[in-house]
């Protein structure tokens, strides 16, 4: 309710108290005089002291576009591993390689893979254990090795021969037979060990005592970092050695080392499976 003005209150109080008994008609005139006195004064109108209702802000509602539906990018194709294989069945013997290759210094008696086979002189380093650290069971238990070659802007990369057994990480699946076992181990070779691009040539396929041996060759493509190697021969043995699980031995060396690769069929030619 607004309130009566300063100037009203003064004219309410010179009006003498006898005249407010005269009665109720002179009291409602002095009433009505006054208001109409108040609202002539210079006071504000106590309506116009009633601020106005908030200007609603309308907030356009923005226009649904359809969005252009975009197509995800192809996935890169995997490249295909290129391998001119021997079939399983047909026997190819390895050729004996000319030259002297290394020396035979020992034998290696590998009793986690179940394998033995002769140790190579030097350039070869002693066969060495591989039994605890990152080698784990079903990776490499021996290995003998040296490094052909350093290459590389720095001459900080390295490309290695090597002779790695290891017993297989599985036993083998109805109907696999060790030629399968030999020919998946290479192919896992080429895949990880290999630059990418290389072509794998099958020479030899042959059955050895208790096993099966493929030999291949690796033709790699050549290095943007100076690799020298461009050849490089690998071999797999798979041996059945009593147990449920196949004995492996691999024996890669590259071109750069070609005088050595009659070891290859040294090392091939002695292994054995070893019997508990």
């Amino acid at each position: 309710m607004p309130k009566v003005s300063p100037r009203a209150e003064k004219i309410f109080g010179r009006v003498p108290t006898a005249v407010n008994l005269v009665g109720s008609a002179l009291l409602i005139t002095q009433v009505v005089v006054g208001i109409s006195l108040a609202v002539g004064s210079d006071e504000p109108d106590p309506v116009a002291l009633i601020p106005p209702p908030p200007t609603m802000n309308v907030v356009p509602t923005p226009e649904v576009v359809a969005a252009t539906p975009v197509e995800p990018p192809s996935p890169s194709p995997t490249p295909t591993m290129e391998v001119k294989r021997i079939p399983e069945g047909e026997i190819v013997r390895l050729k004996r390689f000319a030259g002297a290759g290394s020396p035979v210094i020992g034998q290696v008696k590998d009793k986690k893979a179940r394998l033995t086979f002769v140790e190579l002189g030097a350039p070869w380093g002693r066969s060495q254990s591989l039994g605890t650290g990152p080698i784990v069971d079903g990776t490499y238990s021996k290995r003998q090795t040296f490094v052909t070659e350093e290459y590389g802007p720095a001459l900080d990369r390295q490309w290695w021969a090597d002779i790695d057994s290891q017993r297989h990480t599985a036993e083998l699946a109805p109907g696999e037979s060790l030629y399968d076992i030999a020919a998946a181990t290479l192919d896992y070779k080429q895949s990880r060990s290999f630059p990418s691009g290389t072509v794998g040539v099958d020479l030899a396929s042959q059955p050895i005592k208790n096993g099966w041996v493929i030999v291949r060759q690796m033709r790699m493509p050549e290095s943007d970092a100076g690799r020298k190697s461009r050849i490089e021969l690998s071999a797999v043995a798979a041996l059945n050695t009593g147990t449920a699980r196949p004995g492996i031995l691999w024996i890669t060396i590259p071109d750069t080392h070609k005088r050595l690769w009659p070891d290859i069929n040294r090392v091939i030619a002695s292994v054995r499976a070893l019997r508990p």
